[in-house]
């Protein structure tokens, strides 16, 4: 507050032109409050997002504000090449066989490839954990074998009768 009442002092003393438009008022504000590192900061994180284990959803936001913390201004199709980039590999190779013309489209398709994968992936965790493909035949005919082999080395071993 002590900053922007000295601020508004240096206007009405004509030492400064008055802030009028929204864009000046925020480069004035981000050059007094956004120390300068704080940028390059944001520029390596932007540069380093992976969606790893984030939804498509979830890094698409993320995405979305590190641009607009950067302030970059960059096209669609930047953002579009920027944003499949970063998919996990399992999503990136199937979005790169479909066509889309936005980044909400081509948004909404990650999220749904991602969704149509992870279906996959459980669909195959709870149909091979062991429990369904183990026979409980197998388990008795090893048990089978065991006591045939014992019954007939008794019978050999006892003599005839």
């Amino acid at each position: 507050m002590q900053w922007w009442h000295k601020t508004l002092m240096d206007i009405g003393l004509n030492k400064r032109p008055p802030v009028v438009p929204w864009d000046d008022l925020r480069v004035c504000m981000r050059t007094r409050f956004v120390p300068p590192h704080f940028r390059k900061d944001l520029l390596l994180r932007l540069q380093q997002l992976y969606q790893g284990t984030l939804s498509a959803d979830a890094y698409f936001k993320e995405l979305e504000t590190l641009l607009t913390k950067v302030d970059m201004h960059e096209s669609e199709k930047s953002k579009m090449a920027r944003f499949v980039t970063g998919l996990r590999k399992d999503i990136q190779d199937v979005v790169e066989l479909y066509e889309y013309s936005s980044l909400e489209k081509l948004v909404h398709l990650a999220i749904k490839i991602e969704s149509q994968l992870s279906k996959k992936s459980f669909s195959k965790t709870t149909h091979n954990d062991g429990y369904y493909h183990s026979s409980w035949k197998n388990t008795n005919k090893t048990s089978s074998k065991i006591f045939v082999k014992e019954s007939t080395s008794k019978s050999r071993d006892s003599p005839p009768s």
